[in-house]
């Protein structure tokens, strides 16, 4: 076989190989054997009808395509002795031309990542504020509230009682505004609710009576739909309540959570809890400041194979998901109010975000020298290996050594979660 290498951009190499006609004619005759075992002609067993009768049966465009597949591991072993190529993908063949019968295999190398001063890649470190006691009242309020007691009255509502409305809102131009036109729509005055810009206006009403209000909500108000708009709000109270809350004892802790726990103990436990979920989000907030730095930083040229590859990635991720979900693809995409054009531009935004942030972070670990322990790869090595025999998929030795998937999988995790916690820090 003769095969030519050529350089292409985006570290790409392509192998061109011209196949003789001898190899081609022997290819051709594998071809029809097998193509015999997958069709049947009466009068003969599966796979024994010769080969001109077989020609009968089936197209020349099936016969090429089975000589190709024939002929395509010779013609890849010569094109990685040719090439000397160090894919990271599996390699893309394709036919050039059929006279003579000429193959082309892309393979596609590691992109070399180029950082813009990833010494100045720095990440905020802003101080997780601490949780004060009303911190800790709204959350055992949200709690209590779950088993209140609501008693009507008639006389005009005040902070802690609940009001029961219905709502219409019209903006400048008196179009009705669904998020804020509501048939019903419960609210417990003092409690901070969503719409607290209401409460002003609920203060003192009673049971019956109706109030219009213009009320310009801010622009970031949890409710996307009236951010940074003038509304003129027509609401009803349809029913006015006394709220009693039950009392936070060690009987009513034990009851609702199960836990023997006495009030001031439970306090300090929501107090940590709620201290340790600002720690949580602060964390999160940094390592997110982190990536979208590196991605900013990181200059790198992505060969389109490499971003088709994690797009099928992520389809097939998809269809697992959608499929422990009893779902199909086709339901999710009518649910979703997308085509399947739109999933794949999005997928391939994301794929090339993604990618671009993997070879970014390797660049900016190399540039730190994180180097990780041998004795942790070790560790979590056997955790792996004792993880993988009780699902049923045993890794082999080659997978376990030095060069071997799951060991560069593992080494690369702990590095990378190395150069994380020392990038955003831990609160001491």
């Amino acid at each position: 076989m003769e095969t030519k290498i050529e350089k292409l951009k985006q570290a790409r190499i392509k192998t061109t190989t011209v196949v003789p006609d001898t190899a081609k004619k022997a290819a051709e005759e594998l071809a029809l054997k097998a193509l015999a075992h997958r069709i049947k002609i009466k009068g003969f067993r599966e796979g024994m009808a010769p080969a001109n009768l077989v020609r009968e049966h089936v197209t020349q465009e099936q016969i090429m395509e089975e000589t190709v597949r024939q002929l395509l591991p010779e013609v890849m072993k010569d094109a990685f002795k040719v090439s000397n190529a160090k894919p990271i993908i599996r390699p893309a063949a394709s036919v050039v031309s059929l006279e003579p019968l000429t193959i082309s295999i892309v393979f596609v190398e590691r992109p070399t990542a180029e950082m813009k001063k990833p010494e100045s890649i720095k990440v905020e470190k802003k101080t997780i504020p601490e949780t004060s006691q009303k911190d800790i009242d709204a959350f055992i309020g949200k709690l209590l509230i779950q088993d209140k007691v609501e008693t009507p009255v008639s006389r005009e509502a005040k902070k802690g009682d609940s009001v029961t409305l219905k709502l219409a809102a019209k903006d400048k131009a008196s179009k009705q505004v669904d998020e804020l036109t509501v048939g019903r729509y419960a609210v417990i005055l003092g409690s901070e609710d969503l719409l607290s810009e209401l409460e002003p206006h609920l203060l003192g009403i009673k049971k019956g009576e109706r109030k219009s209000a213009v009320i310009e909500f801010p622009k970031d108000h949890d409710i996307p739909g009236i951010q940074g708009k003038k509304l003129t709000i027509d609401l009803e109270a349809t029913e006015v309540s006394e709220v009693k809350l039950p009392e936070l004892t060690s009987e009513y802790i034990k009851s609702r959570l199960g836990a023997d726990r006495t009030p001031d103990a439970f306090r300090t436990e929501v107090g940590q809890m709620l201290t340790n979920q600002k720690k949580s989000q602060e964390m999160k907030r940094r390592e997110e400041e982190l990536y979208e730095k590196v991605k900013a930083a990181t200059k790198i040229e992505l060969a389109p194979e490499l971003i088709d590859a994690e797009v099928q990635e992520m389809v097939i991720d998809l269809q697992e998901r959608l499929k422990r979900q009893n779902t199909t693809v086709e339901d999710w995409l009518k649910a979703t109010n997308k085509d399947q054009k739109t999933v794949f531009d999005e997928m391939k935004e994301i794929a090339n975000s993604r990618i671009v942030l993997r070879f970014g972070m390797q660049a900016l670990a190399e540039s730190k020298k994180i180097v990780v322990d041998p004795t942790e790869i070790h560790l979590a090595m056997k955790a792996e290996i004792t993880h993988a025999k009780e699902h049923g998929h045993p890794l082999s030795e080659a997978d376990q050594k030095e060069g071997g998937s799951a060991y560069e999988r593992i080494k690369w995790e702990k590095t990378m979660q190395k150069l994380v916690e020392g990038m955003i820090g831990e609160e001491k």
